[in-house]
């Protein structure tokens, strides 16, 4: 199972939706109802565990990652080693 398949499994176990119909890779799962900010705050917890990365305070408190795609970019970012950053179109404004 690749990296995003293994978030899209926790989602989908964690919060108990499907992707696919009206939730898809690029919805917004807190304006579909998914997730809430406790739901996020296990979301980022599952990551650090998951892919042996640290979610800074500062990533948490403002890199709000709203879909799966966001989410997977930036797991993918910390794992190259790059800086998640702000200003990426994907996070909440």
């Amino acid at each position: 199972m690749d990296r995003t398949d293994r978030i899209r499994q926790f989602i989908e176990d964690r919060f108990l939706v499907e992707f696919g119909g009206e939730v898809t890779d690029g919805s917004d799962l807190f304006k579909a109802g998914v997730m809430d900010s406790f739901g996020y705050i296990q979301l980022m917890g599952f990551l650090e565990e998951e892919f042996s990365i640290a979610v800074t305070d500062e990533e948490i408190l403002t890199d709000v990652f709203v879909s799966l795609d966001a989410i997977d970019a930036f797991v993918a970012r910390k794992l190259s080693g790059g800086a998640a950053g702000r200003g990426d179109a994907s996070c909440a404004g």
